[in-house]
């Protein structure tokens, strides 16, 4: 019995202990795993041991001219009505280069040249005369101009993407149009109504980039005289047969295509609600901001205004965080972060961020009646929902200096429901609707890798109502009222959305948002092993 109370009281000691978090393990593989990706990124391409290069490709010693090393030599060329032929077997004469000629090659060269090598010759030749050469480690081989076929490899999804952004603003107006059917004597009316936008703004997106491929080697190749184009998206792979010009212009379209659609951005955002102070009920002034006050001097050093275009800047900020101008922002109230979203995209290619929930409320009501025996109504409800929330959506457009042209669509939401009464034959109908409360822009801007483009002005006006009342004696019936008191206040807010691209040209690039992620999983764990429970972050997302 003693044993057996010995090990109750071990297994009851056992339970009392703390355990740790049960987070504990998934932030543990969280930051295992950025640390290996950021120490891959970092990290350049490593030669194979020298074992395993000899495994794969044995040594192999050519021999030209008795063992010495070939040296392009310099010199002038003059001919004049020469015979292609006759041209190209003098000018490997007394070199250590071979030279093959097909029997089609023909016709007569003119040319002057000072200072060249062969190879620099042969190049004149296939730009000027069209003298197509192959050449490998002994010397050229020169071709016929003819159809020629070859192989290109391309990578990029199996996929259509299309994209619709739209923000309307309707005015009320009603268009009705009536139609006229006559049929077997008879004429019947029917009118159809629509509303009618007073402001609308669609854009349209269609990544289509194999019709497309297909649609401009086509124009640059043809299909006259043999020319064809096989484009196999499945695998990936063009076959184009085509002349050798012509081949080198689909190598060079593709070259380039191929480093375009690899270019990708990584936007990092913040959308913040800044509930304004008493002396700033007008608006956030972002002169103050922007301006060249000493405040702004010490808090955005290096700041550079690209654009301003209704309330839209584009800023350039040395120090390529946020923390500048969020605590601008703060001296003019009170600002809370709705949302820090990050993604990554490729060039031209929508990416979406969605935060909230969708709640169905009611749009339609109708009723169908049946007679018969017995007269039925069967009531018809349409639901439809409705998003309550914050909605992003942006496309870039990288050019070749680095600059992102941004089409930004934001748009915060919040949706309640309304009780909406009318009367209908002299009789009081009551239905639940649905009231949207929505802030959006549309935006196209331009900015530089690594600067801020904010977008402001986005205002909105809140009442909040206050009761108090005695205590124990607000409560009473009829007399409660007595007691209480309500006051009113008027609180205005400002929606700022600050929006950061970083193009992606480097390993450098990967590596650095790697370690701001890594950072953010760091504050994470702090906040949940801070006193037992999540603590309250800041505007960078530091532990209060």
């Amino acid at each position: 019995m003693r044993y057996l109370a010995l090990i109750l009281l071990a297994l009851a000691l056992a339970a009392c202990q703390t355990q740790p978090p049960k987070d504990g393990g998934t932030i543990s593989s969280i930051r295992q795993s950025l640390a290996e990706a950021d120490q891959d990124a970092r990290s350049r391409p490593k030669a194979p041991p020298p074992e395993v290069t000899a495994s794969l490709m044995p040594p192999m010693t050519v021999s030209l001219g008795g063992g010495k090393r070939v040296t392009d030599k310099r010199f002038d060329v003059n001919v004049n009505g020469l015979a292609a032929r006759e041209f190209f077997m003098s000018l490997v004469d007394g070199t250590p280069y071979n030279m093959v000629i097909h029997p089609q090659v023909a016709g007569e060269v003119s040319l002057v040249l000072k200072n060249v090598t062969i190879p620099e010759v042969m190049q004149v030749m296939r730009d000027v005369y069209g003298y197509e050469y192959e050449r490998n480690s002994s010397g050229f081989y020169v071709l016929p101009l003819r159809l020629q076929t070859r192989i290109y490899q391309v990578n990029y999804l199996n996929v259509r993407r299309s994209g619709n952004s739209q923000m309307r603003v309707s005015s009320g107006q009603v268009s009705e149009t009536r139609n006229s059917d006559a049929t077997g004597g008879s004429t019947s009316n029917t009118s159809s109504s629509e509303t009618l936008p007073s402001t609308q703004v669609v854009t349209e997106s269609d990544a289509d980039f194999w019709t497309e491929l297909k649609l401009a080697l086509d124009a640059l190749v043809g299909s006259v005289d043999g020319r064809s184009v096989v484009v196999s998206p499945q695998s990936g792979v063009v076959v184009v047969r085509a002349m050798p010009g012509e081949l080198r212009e689909v190598e060079d379209f593709l070259h380039a295509t191929q480093a375009t659609l690899q270019r990708q951005v990584i936007l990092e955002a913040k959308i913040m609600e800044v509930i304004l102070r008493d002396g700033f009920q007008s608006g956030i002034e972002w002169s103050k901001i922007f301006g060249g006050s000493d405040t702004v001097a010490v808090g955005l050093q290096g700041a550079d205004l690209v654009a301003s275009n209704g309330g839209i800047f584009s800023v350039g900020v040395d120090t390529g965080s946020f923390t500048a101008l969020i605590e601008l922002l703060s001296t003019q109230g009170n600002v809370q972060i709705l949302s820090s979203p990050r993604v990554s995209t490729v060039n031209n290619q929508k990416a979406v961020i969605k935060v909230g929930q969708d709640e169905f409320f009611v749009t339609d009501v109708s009723a169908t009646t049946v007679t018969g025996t017995a007269t039925s109504t069967t009531p018809e409800v349409t639901l439809t929902p409705f998003f309550s929330g914050i909605a992003l959506d942006v496309t870039p457009q990288i050019d070749h200096q680095g600059g992102v042209t941004l089409h930004i669509h934001p748009s915060v939401s919040e949706v309640t429901e309304q009780d909406k009464v009318f009367t209908i034959a002299d009789t009081i109908q009551e239905l639940p609707l649905a009231q949207s409360t929505i802030r959006e822009s549309d935006n196209i801007v331009y900015a530089v890798s690594g600067q801020i483009v904010v977008i402001g002005g986005l205002m909105q006006e809140t009442v909040i109502e206050e009761v108090a009342s005695a205590p124990g004696l607000g409560d009473i019936p009829f007399l409660g009222a007595a007691f209480r008191q309500t006051e009113q206040s008027a609180r205005k807010s400002e929606l700022v959305i600050l929006l950061k691209p970083l193009v992606v040209d480097s390993p450098k690039a990967w590596a650095d948002s790697l370690a701001g992620s890594a950072r953010s999983i760091d504050r994470l764990d702090r906040g949940f092993h801070v006193g037992g429970s999540p603590r309250v972050f800041g505007t960078e997302g530091e532990v209060r």
